[in-house]
C-alpha cells in the first residue's frame, strides 16, 4: 500500500488510469527542443557572416562573436520570464508564443544579414524566443516524472543537442558553395521549419493534476527523487546559500561549454592549413565540411551527455554526479590546452584531436541541463519550478557572454582559454562538495 505524505494528493488508481500517457509530453518537449537547439548551430553561420564587407578587419572577429553572445544573453535572461509565464498561463500557450518569436527572429535575420546592427537585433530576439520557450517543456516533464527527474530532464533537453546536429547539416546544405549569397535563404527556410515544429510540440504539453504522483511510486525522504520539504518561491529561494552555490556552479560550467560551442570553428582555424583530406581522399574534402562535422559531433555528445548524466544522477545523487562531471570536464579542458599547445601539423591528426576534445567538453556541457533542473526542484520544490529555475538559469546568460567573448578577450591563444576554463571547472567541483539542501526556518529553530 502506497503511503501519502503530508501535503501530497493521492489520486488513486482509477484517476491514474484516466490520465493520458505521460510520455506524450516528452515527445512534445523533444520536438520543441529540436527547434530551439539550433541556436547552437552558430558555427555554420560564423564564417559566412565574417565574410561580410561591412566590417573592418580589425573589428570583425569580436563583432561577429558578439552576435552569438547576444543571443545567449537573451536566452539566459528570458528563461526567468518564460518560467513565470508558464507557471501562470501553462506550458502550451507560452511555448507557442516562444515559437512565434523564435521564427520571427530567423526571418528577420533573412532581411538583416548584411547589417551588423540588424543581426544583433535579430539574434537578441532569437535568444528571447529560446529563453521564453526553454522552461515550458522542461517544467512540464519534471512535474509528470517526479520518479525520474534526472533522466527525464536529460531526455527533455536532449533535443537541443540533436537539433544542433540536424540543423547544422541542413543549414550547411542550404548555404551551399556560395555562403554569403545563400545565407539569408537559410535563415528564412529554417525559420518556417522551426515555427511548425514548436507549434506542433506545444500542442502536446500540459501540466499534470495538482498533487500528481505516478502509480506505485513513493518519494524517497532524501537524495535523488526526493520531494522538497518546503515549496520555495523566488524571493525565498534567492536568500538561501544553496541557491548561490548552484548559481555559481552553473556559471562556471556553462562558460566552459559555451566557449567551445561558439568557437569550435575558430579553434580549427587556429591550426594553419586545417583542411583534412584535401587531395588525398582521407577524412573530409573541405574546411567548411570539417567544421560542420565538428559542430555536429559536439551536438551529438551534448545530447548524449544530457541523458547519461541525468541517468547517473538518479542513481548516484545530484551533487555526486556534479562532482564527477566537473572533474571530467576539467581534465578534458586541460588536455585540450595541451593538444593545441603541441601544434600538430598532420591535418588528420588535427581533426581527430579536435573531434575528441570537442565531444569530451560537449558531453559534460550537456550534463548541466540534466543536473541543475532536478536539483532545483528537489531543493526548492515544483510548485514554483518554472520561476525558480528561470532565476537559476540567469547564470547561463553570464556564462554565455563570458564564454562567447573569452577567446576575443584573452590574448595568448586557445591553450590559455582552455586552461582558464579548466580552472573554472575545478572551482565548480570544490563548490559542489560544499553544496547542501536549504535549511528550512523551522528546522533551524529546532536545531538551535
Amino acid at each position: 500500500m502506497r503511503t501519502v505524505r503530508q501535503g501530497e494528493v493521492n489520486m488513486g488508481e482509477a484517476s491514474q488510469e484516466r490520465l493520458p500517457n505521460r510520455w506524450i509530453r516528452v515527445i512534445g518537449a523533444v520536438l520543441i527542443q529540436l527547434a530551439l537547439g539550433s541556436i547552437y548551430a552558430w558555427s555554420i553561420f560564423n564564417k559566412p557572416l565574417a565574410s561580410a564587407d561591412y566590417l573592418d578587419e580589425n573589428a570583425k572577429s569580436l563583432a561577429i562573436l558578439g552576435i552569438f553572445a547576444t543571443s545567449l544573453a537573451g536566452f539566459g535572461l528570458f528563461v526567468s520570464l518564460g518560467g513565470r509565464l508558464q507557471d501562470r498561463y501553462g506550458p502550451r500557450n507560452i511555448a507557442m508564443l516562444a515559437g512565434v518569436i523564435y521564427a520571427v527572429a530567423y526571418i528577420l535575420s533573412w532581411q538583416m544579414v548584411k547589417s551588423l546592427p540588424g543581426m544583433y537585433v535579430a539574434y537578441a530576439l532569437l535568444g528571447v524566443g529560446v529563453g521564453i520557450g526553454y522552461s515550458c517543456p522542461l517544467a512540464c516533464c519534471v512535474k509528470w516524472f517526479p520518479d525520474k527527474r534526472g533522466l527525464i530532464s536529460g531526455i527533455a533537453v536532449a533535443g537541443f543537442g540533436a537539433g544542433t546536429f540536424i540543423f547544422a547539416q541542413v543549414g550547411t546544405l542550404i548555404i551551399g558553395s556560395s555562403p554569403y549569397a545563400d545565407l539569408g535563404l537559410a535563415y528564412l527556410i529554417l525559420g518556417v521549419i522551426f515555427l511548425a515544429m514548436v507549434l506542433a510540440g506545444a500542442m502536446l504539453l500540459c501540466d499534470p493534476p495538482s498533487g500528481y504522483c505516478p502509480a506505485g511510486w513513493t518519494p524517497p525522504l532524501q537524495g535523488a527523487g526526493s520531494t522538497a520539504k518546503k515549496q520555495f518561491n523566488v524571493r525565498e529561494m534567492i536568500h538561501t546559500k544553496s541557491f548561490i552555490m548552484i548559481w555559481i556552479m552553473f556559471v562556471l560550467s556553462a562558460t566552459c561549454g559555451l566557449m567551445m560551442v561558439g568557437n569550435i570553428s575558430n579553434v580549427a582555424n587556429s591550426f594553419k592549413e586545417f583542411t583534412p583530406g584535401v587531395g588525398s581522399g582521407d577524412i573530409l574534402a573541405t574546411k567548411a565540411e570539417s567544421v560542420a562535422l565538428l559542430a555536429g559531433i559536439y551536438a551529438i555528445f551534448n545530447g548524449t551527455g544530457r541523458v547519461a548524466w541525468g541517468f547517473f544522477s538518479d542513481k548516484l545523487g545530484r551533487t555526486k554526479a556534479m562532482k564527477i562531471m566537473f572533474l571530467v570536464q576539467a581534465v578534458g579542458l586541460f588536455a585540450s590546452a595541451a593538444f593545441v599547445l603541441s601544434k600538430p601539423t598532420d591535418q588528420n591528426l588535427q581533426f581527430a584531436g579536435l573531434a575528441i576534445f570537442d565531444s569530451w567538453v560537449g558531453f559534460c556541457f550537456g550534463g548541466n541541463f540534466a543536473l541543475f533542473p532536478p536539483i532545483t526542484s528537489e531543493y526548492f520544490g515544483t510548485k514554483f519550478f518554472g520561476s525558480n529555475y528561470g532565476i537559476v538559469f540567469t547564470s547561463y546568460a553570464v556564462g554565455g557572454v563570458v564564454g562567447g567573448l573569452m577567446p576575443g578577450i584573452i590574448k595568448g591563444g586557445f591553450e590559455l582559454v582552455f586552461i582558464v576554463t579548466g580552472i573554472g571547472s575545478l572551482v565548480a567541483f570544490i563548490i559542489a562538495n560544499l553544496t547542501k539542501p536549504p535549511v528550512i526556518p523551522e528546522e533551524a529553530k529546532s536545531a538551535a
